[in-house]
This record gives C-alpha cells, sequence and structure tokens, in this order.
C-alpha cells in the first residue's frame, strides 16, 4: 500500500505553522476556498475541505473527516476520502534551523485502481500545497489561484 511522504523547511515558527494548518482562515488564506474547521479542546472534530470552480473543469470539490489529533505547535491529523476509503493525512512540525521542518505523510491507499490515481494525484498536490504554504508563510503571496 502507498504512503505519500513530503518535507518542506518554512522559515517561520511552529506556532503561525500550526495556527494556518489548523483555522478556517489559514487554510482559506493559500489554499482552499471556504474551508471550515471545528476543533475541539481535546484536538478533535472535523474538516471540511472545499475549492469552488477548482481546475479545468471549474468543479466544486469538497472532501474532510475527522480530525483525529490536534497539538499545539506539534501535530496536525485528520482523515478525509480522496479515492476509495478513508486515508489519514498528518503534518508534524519540528523546530529546524530558524524556522520548521513540515513533515506531511498520508496513509490508507490501496493497490486498486482508483485508489492508485488518488494516491497519485494527492502526491504532487500535496507538494504543490507545501509550496503554496511556504510562499505564503515566508512571503505573505498567495498562488492558490494559479492552480485553476
Amino acid at each position: 500500500m502507498p504512503d505519500i511522504n513530503h518535507r518542506v523547511y518554512i522559515k517561520v515558527d511552529k506556532e503561525n505553522v500550526y495556527k494556518t494548518l489548523t483555522t478556517s482562515e489559514g487554510w482559506n488564506a493559500w489554499f482552499t476556498d471556504n474551508t471550515s474547521i471545528n476543533l475541539n479542546s481535546d484536538g478533535t472534530g472535523e474538516i471540511r475541505l472545499r475549492w469552488t470552480e477548482f481546475g479545468s473543469k471549474k468543479e466544486n470539490i469538497e472532501d474532510g473527516g475527522n480530525i483525529l489529533e490536534a497539538v499545539p505547535n506539534k501535530s496536525f491529523v485528520f482523515r478525509w476520502s480522496p479515492g476509495e476509503g478513508e486515508t489519514t493525512v498528518s503534518f508534524k512540525l519540528e523546530s529546524f534551523k530558524k524556522g520548521t521542518l513540515v513533515i506531511l505523510c498520508e496513509t490508507g491507499y490501496s493497490n486498486s485502481e482508483k485508489d492508485l490515481e488518488a494516491c497519485l494525484g494527492c502526491a504532487v498536490g500535496w507538494g504543490e500545497a507545501l509550496t503554496l504554504l511556504k510562499v505564503y508563510l515566508e512571503c505573505g503571496n498567495v498562488y492558490k489561484q494559479d492552480l485553476l
């Protein structure tokens, strides 16, 4: 079963990265449209990621699921369903040099054709997303509309 693994060094502190990954305002600023996050005090909750008029087909896309873990300035873990079943997306934050190392891992894909296609798309997508996150946090630039 394939996994997706990415790492990116962002020259901002873990607090700013964590806030951007765990709030609706954070996601909507650099990557999504109308995403909602309901985070409980125990670090669980729900995330609904939304994109409007996304891609060449100008589709509205929504996906999401349960937030399994949100540990301030350390981790954010949620489930969603980009393929046949649910997968788990994990963001781990580590202090590195004068900023934060963001470690993304997505697990749970099967070897079915639909899951392998979704895994390949998400592997590329998460790489693009982490680049957009880095540019947004380091420079304040937003390029999410350029994906359309």
